[in-house]
């Protein structure tokens, strides 16, 4: 859940903005991270941070490669207030309110858990922290919201 109020924030990759409660239309600037298990949505700046936490664990020679190592996710990011409603409806103890939820500001993702428990998960978690990402939702462990807790 969010308690960030509304506005914008400033980050090292640009600017993030949160218009909840209420925000019905998906923010202005969603960009889409196409990867080969699963894409990626979330704010420009967030999906930038995203992506920089990507290169951190990945090893130099697949970099040299041009691959990277991808962070294993339980969904795309970003949620439409619709759909983060209909969820909230069905099973509102596994899912936040959508007037609260940084999913539907597209600054939030779902880590895989399984993948979390690997030396390679432990090593994602700590990257997506050092790029701005914060793992406090109490009882989320998978949870990471970009540059705030919610």
């Amino acid at each position: 859940m969010s308690n960030c109020g509304n506005g914008d924030k400033h980050t090292k990759y640009g600017v993030v903005t949160i218009r909840n409660p209420g925000r019905v239309a998906p923010p202005a600037n969603l960009e889409r991270y196409n990867r080969g298990i699963g894409d990626v949505v979330l704010q420009g700046p967030a999906l930038r941070a995203f992506k920089a936490a990507e290169k951190r664990i990945t090893p130099k020679r697949l970099l040299k490669k041009g691959r990277v190592r991808e962070i294993r996710l339980t969904g795309e990011g970003y949620r439409s207030y619709a759909l983060q409603a209909q969820r909230y409806r069905e099973e509102p103890g596994r899912f936040a309110d959508p007037d609260c939820s940084l999913h539907c500001e597209g600054l939030a993702v779902d880590v895989h858990t399984g993948f979390l428990g690997t030396f390679t998960g432990r090593r994602a978690r700590k990257a997506l922290v050092a790029e701005g990402f914060v793992f406090g939702v109490p009882g989320e462990s998978w949870h990471a919201s970009f540059g705030f807790v919610g």
